[in-house]
């Protein structure tokens, strides 16, 4: 594994330790977790989307198309995933929801951007961002939606849960890109600190809310580890000898394969907090998913370079 990959992972689990930490020693309160979620969600995460969909690169638009025509794929082929999977491994009917994120929402950000650069270079970052316009589209809308199927709100519809903070920044950002503004200098470099706030803190929430928690329960908890394997082996093998046979171009193949073989995403903790979903069991899945991918991640870029 590439030293630049193995260092991000180790940066990802120390600080999720430290949020435990300062949870076990009392330095934060665990009532406090809400709080920074919320900050999170209304504040951190939106900046970190502007921020992220702000720049304009000279690309040609036959590619942006073609990177959104895979995306629309990818997407697709997940949340066929997400349906069926729960089903398959007998989830638990209620934490379905969760599972259905979790099968989607991977962390792109913190560890799929640091191995795209790795295996194709910077240059591919772009293409990665436009990957991400429809994540942030689904995972405050349809992602929502799966989450508050768990929770006393189930069946209910109600559009103010899909009019977010998360979705208005993703359309702004989207009305940015297709135009080509460009924000303020002063204006960006507000918003990408305050972004740049949200993978740390993310994590942090994500470890405090393991407090509590014997971590040797967590390996007695299958499901968890199975579901894992499949969504870090199985559905990513799956999605890429299905993209090989429709001649799908290398370098874009290579960014969907690694988008779609992510562990759980630091986000199903936040927005498990945000709408009062199951908080302990999205911190023990990203904590398991987190942990697993130093072994899954040599089998994805072994699998990239066999097929493309």
């Amino acid at each position: 594994m590439d030293l630049d990959i193995l260092l991000k992972l180790v940066e990802l689990f120390v600080l999720m330790f430290l949020g435990y930490f300062l949870i076990s020693m009392k330095t934060i309160h665990k009532d406090a977790l809400k709080h920074f979620s919320n900050f999170i969600f209304y504040v951190t995460m939106p900046a970190l989307i502007l921020s992220s969909m702000s720049g304009s690169v000279n690309i040609a638009t036959q590619d942006i198309i073609m990177v959104l025509l895979i995306a629309v794929v990818l997407y697709g082929f997940l949340i066929g995933m997400a349906l069926l999977l729960p089903k398959i491994l007998k989830v638990d009917k209620n934490y379905t929801g969760l599972y259905r994120y979790m099968a989607i929402f991977g962390n792109v950000g913190f560890v799929g951007y640091p191995v795209i650069v790795a295996v194709l270079g910077k240059e591919a970052l772009f293409y990665a961002a436009i990957f991400n316009i429809p994540f942030n589209l689904l995972a405050y809308s349809v992602g929502i939606y799966f989450i508050t199927m768990d929770t006393k709100k189930k069946g209910e519809f109600n559009a103010k849960k899909f009019l977010n903070p998360g979705i208005v920044a993703t359309l702004i950002g989207l009305i940015l890109f297709v135009f080509g503004i460009n924000i303020p200098g002063t204006i960006l470099n507000i918003t990408s600190s305050v972004g740049n706030i949200t993978t740390p803190l993310s994590l942090i929430v994500v470890g405090g809310s393991l407090y509590g928690v014997k971590i040797n329960m967590i390996f007695k908890k299958h499901i968890i580890f199975v579901y894992s394997f499949v969504k870090l082996f199985l559905v990513p093998t799956i999605f890429a000898f299905v993209i090989s046979l429709i001649g799908v171009r290398s370098d874009i193949a290579s960014i969907a394969i690694i988008i779609v073989a992510m562990p759980m995403g630091a986000n199903t903790v936040i927005l498990s907090q945000e709408y009062d979903g199951h908080v302990l069991e999205a911190s023990e899945a990203v904590f398991v998913s987190t942990l697993l991918i130093v072994i899954s991640l040599p089998y994805i870029i072994f699998l990239i370079n066999t097929l493309f």
